[in-house]
């Protein structure tokens, strides 16, 4: 939901709690890192003044915490997300 209200956060809520956000990108649950990942190009789109947290935040996640099964997705959203911002 923090994702999708991104555009009316005009008293800058998202910003005050980002650091917290971006924590889940290495949620030790794989489902709730994907999820968070997969919508952080949505706040980048509409904070533009987050996307160099969010893009650190992407690059310097470790996915070896993941079962090996699940870290060629994490990756991959990672580096699907990482397009998506660069695009913007």
């Amino acid at each position: 939901m923090i994702a999708y209200n991104a555009k009316w956060d005009k008293d800058n809520k998202i910003d005050e709690i980002i650091d917290e956000y971006l924590k889940h990108i290495k949620d030790i649950k794989p489902i709730t890192a994907r999820q968070c990942i997969k919508l952080l190009p949505i706040i980048a789109k509409n904070k533009p003044e987050l996307k160099g947290d969010i893009v650190s935040a992407l690059q310097k996640a470790d996915i070896s915490i993941y079962a090996d099964g699940m870290q060629p997705l994490v990756y991959r959203d990672i580096q699907n997300s990482l397009v998506e911002i660069e695009k913007l």
